[in-house]
Order: structure tokens, then C-alpha cells, then sequence
């Protein structure tokens, strides 16, 4: 049953109706006709995520616990022709999952070419030893667990003559845990139990004076696309009678990914005013806070309790409340507020909230917390997941000459807006940015704007001779010229060798070779960054790069400034 918690606390099972016809009918027939047939039912779960729903408190009663148990009988209460049947039935297992065994009883009699409604009304799954460990919910008012399901009971459905019918339900269990309060009230939702993670907030004036605060939280889940909602205004249980506040529990699902240390839900808190006792204050949302697997985990306790998340709201966290885990005000949970933080969205050692020898200490001159050298795009906002560069990005300027990259025919070459961003002289020496052709474009890397081309050299892969275009803006090998090859092969000792030839007119003014392991990222953009460029120089065109070591495919982009003499 391991498989059946890894991704909620909270478990549910997919409803639907599957059903093999041998033949069609219509759904109609007397149960009474001597020609009846009998149609077997079944009844199988199968794991659904419960993220893509929207979520609300409910009354837990029904469910039971999760365990690790192993299901081995399903007591079944169903209906049809005015008469109610109770039975109980073994559960096998396969590939697909959980399914009821054969049963005499769940024998429908049906007469030839008719069909019969069938309404199930409770469905419980028991253990060896008879403890229940999942439950089908029931509709009722005031139980709304019916929102976390397909298809809450009681469930109807017609089975017809000549059809094998295999009907899927909805089941559920819950993982409860008890939250400390330290002494603050707490309304239990059941006797000793509580849900999964739990807020608890203060807010302070101006002065300082701390109060128990009224607010609304969010929950959103990455889905590993995109972000959805799990709460939305779900809001805090204070009680205005004696100005006190519950902790706000919800359920959440596990993490959906391998690394217990990827962000895969994020929370905001918005501030709500309170009549009577702090009076009317900013009511404006905080900004989003992420938080993994490890977060979570770090707020249960070995006796089965857990801590809630306790969030300050225009206070300083108290440096012996930190709990390490990202709230309003310390983002990246490391227990140095964001505005003292000079890496905020890491999580750091140092007094300045940074690791040691952190690379990314430095200035943040655009404010997307991106920092220093790790910036690629320093004076432009963008993702960390993109090097601080916006995704499709046509606002850069490599070469600072007023013509954008992404119409810039000469990325790294101070040049004229009347030249597309190429220079021009006197003499019409051009000198431009040229590439060596591939089978990969470089502006199909998210985030890079730049033309030019990747070359993936296969495994085995025998001496390859390709060419180099100077000018080729957007890959547009049409308006570029020729200007040389480049040859790329490898020895028997897994050294990678490369040969530069220019064509006639031409010469080198810069070379730059970066080669990787993978497909590159951000940092194609960027030739002067390329990780080989200590190895190669304009005056060199042949070299052996020892020092790589890829046993299987690699990556190579070769990018130079050529320059060459117009004949006129």
C-alpha cells in the first residue's frame, strides 16, 4: 500500500464507469421474464492525485486513517429492483491495481436485451484483520468530502444484458496528525487529531505590540507546468468574542517529484482587519512563498505531532521562533529576514544569508534575485531558472551598439543600426559574428534570443566537416556569408579535435568554443562566457581538447568575429 501514499496524506481513488459491451441494448426489460440472464459486477480503485481540486475543510468522521495495510476484503451495500443487498468479497490484485473477486452475490439477474439500475451505497475496505482502512465517502449534508472525489456514494448505474462491467470506486483515507500550540486555544477538529499543516499568525503595529492575527491564506500545487489552486481565501478561525485565533489546518498532497528539496507548493497570507481589537489595518496579500517536501517534513515530530507554521505579519521574526521553513518576510526559511538577506530566494549559513564562497554574493541591480556573476542578464528582470534572463527576451544588447540581440547581426561587435548592428569603415573592412553551422538552433534554448547553431556529435560519429556563416541573422543562412569550416572528429583516446579553415578574404578575430555534455543552457548565449575559451585563441585554427571526457554524445558550438576586405 506504499504506492497509495505517495502522493497525498490524504488518499483518493479515481470513480468511473467502464464497462464491455458484447452487444447494444436498450436499457429497459422485466427482472420477472423467465429468459433472464445474470451480469456479474466488479468493483476496482485506482489512485487519483486530489491536487487538481479545490479543497475544503470537511467532517472526517467516515474516513479512516491511512495505514500500510494491505487490502484484503471490501464490505459492499448496494441496491436494485426495490430490494437492498449487503456482501462481502474478497480483493485480488494485479498490474492495474485493487479489484473484487467473483461473487455469487454481486449476480445481477437481467432479462434478455434489458438492463437494470443498480445504486451502490456503501463501499469499506478492510484489512486481514478486519480494521478499515479505506472507505468510499457518502454524500451528506455537512460531509463534503464529496469534493475530493469523482463520484461520491450512493452511485447508480445501469448494467446491461451482454455486458461485463467493471465499476471503479472512489476511496478514501486520511493521515491525521496532532499540532502543538503551545498554549494557544485550539478548537480540536477531532479528538486529538489534526490535519496535515497548520499556520498560526501574528501581526504587529507600528510600535511593535504583537496580536493574534486575522487573515486568509492561498495554497497553490505545482503540477510541474503550472501552478493550481488548492485554497483560495481560506480563512483563519479566530474567535472575536475573546480575541483569539485556532491554527488554520489544511490538507495538502505529497510531493509529486523524487527531490524532497523541490518547491512543489507555495502559500500567501492576506492580512485581514479586525474591529475591536487591532482595528483596520493594510489588508494587501504577501508575496507568494514556496516550500518542498523537507519543509513539511520538518514540521512533524517523532510522537506523531507537528508544528505549525507560525507567520509574523509586519513583525521581525523573533530569532528564537525561527523555524527554518520560508515564511513572509524569509522567503528561503534560513532565518535571515529578506531585507538583510543577500540571497534571498537560497537557502544560506552566513550571517548574510548566503553559503560560503557563495559565487551569487554580489550586487542585484534589476531585483529579480538573481545575484551577481550569476545574473546573465543583470540590468534585465527574469526567472533563477532561466540565470535571471526573461524567457523570449528581445530587451538585451550584448554589444551596448543601440541594435537589440535579437536583430543584432553582430551580437558581440559594436556595429551600426544601418548596418543591423554590424560596424562599418572607410575602407568596408566588416568584421561579424559567424557561427558554425549545426543541427541545433541556439535561440530554440529557452531564454536565448541569439541566432547561430549547436552541433550534437553523435557517439561513433566520424570526422565531420561543417560549415561557418558570418551574418546569418535569425539562421538565415541566405543573407550570411560563408566565410569557412570548421572539422570536428575524435581519437581513439576520447580527445576531441577541431580544425578552423577559412575561406579566402577571410580572417579570424575572435574564437570562441564552448562544449558540453548535454544540451547548453542560458550560457550559449553569452560566446565570451563559453567554457573552452581559454583553450583557443583567433591565432590558432587547430586544437586537441584533451581535458573533456564525454563517452557518449557532446555538445559543440564554435562562434567567431570574422572579418573580411569587400573587394570594392
Amino acid at each position: 500500500m506504499k504506492n497509495f501514499k505517495l502522493w497525498m496524506g490524504m488518499i483518493a481513488m479515481a470513480a468511473m464507469l467502464m464497462t464491455s459491451c458484447s452487444k447494444e441494448d436498450t436499457p429497459t426489460g422485466d427482472l420477472s421474464d423467465t429468459q433472464n440472464q445474470s451480469v456479474s459486477l466488479k468493483f476496482a480503485t485506482i489512485l487519483n492525485d486530489l491536487s487538481n481540486r479545490s479543497m475544503s475543510k470537511a467532517s472526517f468522521d467516515e474516513i479512516p486513517d491511512c495505514s500500510e495495510a494491505t487490502p484484503a476484503t471490501a464490505e459492499i451495500g448496494f441496491s436494485y429492483g426495490g430490494t437492498e443487498y449487503n456482501t462481502t468479497v474478497a480483493i485480488l490484485h494485479d498490474d492495474d491495481g485493487y479489484f473484487t473477486d467473483y461473487s455469487e452475490d454481486l449476480k445481477i439477474p437481467i432479462s434478455d436485451g434489458g438492463s437494470v439500475t443498480v445504486t451502490l451505497n456503501e463501499f469499506l475496505v478492510y484489512d486481514a484483520s478486519h480494521n478499515l482502512i479505506w472507505a468510499a465517502p457518502v454524500a451528506s449534508e455537512g460531509a463534503d468530502f464529496a469534493g475530493y472525489v469523482d463520484q461520491a456514494l450512493p452511485m447508480t448505474f445501469d448494467v446491461r444484458d451482454g455486458t461485463k462491467p467493471y465499476i471503479n470506486v472512489d476511496v478514501l483515507c486520511f493521515d491525521r496528525r496532532l499540532v502543538n500550540e503551545y498554549g494557544y486555544p485550539f478548537f480540536d477538529i477531532m479528538p486529538n487529531k489534526g490535519t496535515t499543516l497548520c499556520f498560526f499568525a501574528n501581526y504587529c503595529t507600528g510600535e511593535g505590540r504583537h496580536y493574534v492575527a486575522n487573515y486568509d491564506l492561498d495554497i497553490q500545487y505545482w503540477t510541474g507546468t503550472e501552478w493550481i489552486d488548492l485554497y483560495t481565501n481560506e480563512a483563519a478561525p479566530v474567535n472575536t468574542n475573546n480575541n483569539s485565533a485556532d491554527p488554520l489546518c489544511v490538507l495538502i498532497p505529497d510531493s509529486p517529484f523524487e527531490d524532497a528539496e523541490m518547491n512543489y507548493l507555495r502559500y500567501r497570507v492576506t492580512p485581514l482587519s479586525w474591529s475591536g481589537y487591532y482595528g483596520t489595518i493594510d489588508e494587501t496579500p504577501t508575496a507568494w512563498v514556496e516550500l518542498d517536501w523537507s519543509d513539511i517534513e520538518s514540521t512533524f515530530n517523532d510522537d506523531g505531532s507537528s508544528e505549525y507554521i507560525h507567520i509574523f505579519l509586519g513583525c521581525d521574526i523573533p530569532s528564537d521562533d525561527c523555524q527554518g521553513i520560508p515564511v513572509p518576510g524569509d522567503r528561503d526559511g534560513d532565518c535571515v529576514p529578506d531585507e538583510n538577506d543577500d540571497c534571498p530566494d537560497t537557502y544560506g549559513t552566513e550571517p548574510n544569508g548566503c553559503m560560503p564562497n557563495d559565487d551569487c554574493i554580489g550586487a542585484d541591480p534589476d531585483g529579480d534575485g538573481v545575484l551577481g556573476d550569476c545574473d546573465a542578464c543583470p540590468e534585465v528582470a527574469g526567472p533563477v531558472e532561466n540565470g535571471g534572463c526573461p524567457f523570449n527576451d528581445c530587451s538585451t544588447d550584448t554589444d551596448g551598439d543601440g541594435v537589440m540581440d535579437c536583430d543584432d547581426e553582430c551580437v558581440d561587435v559594436v556595429g551600426t543600426v544601418d548596418n543591423n548592428g554590424c560596424p562599418e569603415n572607410e575602407n568596408e573592412d566588416t568584421c561579424e559574428t559567424a557561427f558554425m553551422w549545426g543541427d541545433h538552433t541556439i535561440n530554440s534554448i529557452n531564454g536565448v534570443t541569439r541566432w547561430g547553431w549547436v552541433e550534437q556529435f553523435a557517439e561513433g560519429q566520424e570526422e565531420t566537416t561543417l560549415d561557418i556563416y558570418a551574418g546569418a541573422g535569425q539562421n538565415n543562412i541566405d543573407k550570411g556569408t560563408l566565410v569557412g569550416t570548421a572539422t570536428i572528429s575524435v581519437d581513439g583516446e576520447g580527445d576531441i579535435h577541431l580544425m578552423i579553415t577559412m575561406n579566402s578574404g577571410y580572417t579570424l578575430d575572435e574564437l570562441h568554443v564552448n562544449i558540453t555534455d548535454s544540451m547548453p543552457g542560458i550560457e550559449a548565449k553569452a560566446p565570451g562566457q563559453y567554457n573552452m575559451n581559454s583553450e583557443v585563441d583567433a591565432g590558432t585554427t587547430t586544437y586537441e581538447f584533451t581535458d573533456v571526457d564525454y563517452t557518449g554524445d557532446f555538445w559543440i558550438i564554435v562562434h567567431t568575429v570574422t572579418c573580411g576586405i569587400d573587394s570594392e
